[in-house]
This record gives C-alpha cells, sequence and structure tokens, in this order.
C-alpha cells in the first residue's frame, strides 16, 4: 500500500447544517427593527469556522488553519502529540510550542502517522496513560501515571516524533 502524502482534517459536510438552520431560525428576530440585523454575523460565522477550521498534514509539516490565521511546524520540529480525553490533539515542538490540531481526534493518529512518513512513532503505555521514566529509566509505577499525585493532567496517549522519551527531573 503506499504511504499517503497528505490528509486534511475537517468537520463533515453535514456540520454545516446547524449555521444554516440557525440562519433560519434568526430572521424572525434580526428582522423586527432596523439595529437587529446583526444578528445574521452569528450563523455567518458559524459557517465561515465550518468551512475554514480544518488540519493539513503532508510529508514536510502540519498546517492548522482557523478564524484567526494558520499555523505551521515541521516534522523536524515536533517534539510529540498530545492527546487529552477527547479534546484536539495537540502538537508540541521541542522549544514548547503548542499548537492545537483542530478536527484531529485520538483515533487519526494512524493516518496522521502515515502521512508523517515515519517521523512519528507511537509510545502508548498499555494503561493508557503516559508514563514518565525515573532518572533509573524504569517507570515508577505501573498503576499511577506521572503527575497523578501533583494533580496536573496527564494525556491519554503520546506520540513521539521519532526521539526517545526524555528523563522526568
Amino acid at each position: 500500500m503506499a504511504r499517503p502524502d497528505r490528509a486534511t482534517f475537517r468537520l463533515p459536510a453535514w456540520a454545516l447544517f446547524l449555521p444554516i438552520m440557525l440562519l433560519f431560525l434568526i430572521t424572525p428576530l434580526a428582522t423586527v427593527a432596523a439595529g437587529w440585523g446583526v444578528l445574521f454575523i452569528v450563523p455567518l460565522v458559524g459557517l465561515v469556522w465550518v468551512l475554514i477550521t480544518r488540519t493539513t498534514a503532508t510529508g514536510a509539516r502540519l498546517t492548522t488553519y482557523g478564524l484567526l490565521g494558520r499555523r505551521r511546524m515541521d516534522w523536524v520540529d515536533l517534539d510529540r502529540l498530545e492527546v487529552r480525553d477527547s479534546r484536539w490533539v495537540v502538537a508540541v515542538g521541542t522549544e514548547g510550542r503548542r499548537v492545537r490540531l483542530p478536527m484531529v481526534r485520538q483515533h487519526d493518529l494512524r493516518r496522521l502517522i502515515e502521512v508523517s512518513g515515519g517521523s512519528l512513532k507511537i509510545n502508548e503505555p498499555e494503561t493508557g496513560q503516559v508514563l514518565e521514566p525515573d532518572a533509573a529509566g524504569q517507570q515508577e509505577s505501573d498503576l499511577a501515571p506521572a503527575g497523578a499525585d501533583s494533580g496536573q493532567e496527564v494525556p491519554a496517549s503520546d506520540v513521539r516524533a521519532g526521539r526517545p522519551a526524555e528523563p522526568s527531573s
């Protein structure tokens, strides 16, 4: 099977239904008086958001598009991908820069790895949580994820960009 050279993650076409339906529901209220016409901005912004917001992955980089512009991150600048609960995947750069990847969910990681051309590899423990190795190179606990005692959120999955996991400090 040939490796795909591009993948685009976006909302499905049926997501356009909500802003279009909102347009019809707002029309009676927006036409009551002259000042109420500004309500038409709400479905318009929703429509633009559905059409524009996406993540595109190529063999060289990740690009996210949103209402505020686009953000890019090359695969070589990527340290890891974080998945927390059911939110979008977050790309973390080697210098700590974080880029939210809209429309990319945990089940999309395999497709993202295929497009990266081997730049990414999965580093997922059996418990489904990221376990940081201690200074001796062994995991702190088989049951408690790193950061569980400090109250911080722990990613459910971790994908590393071709680099070994760094020991926790």
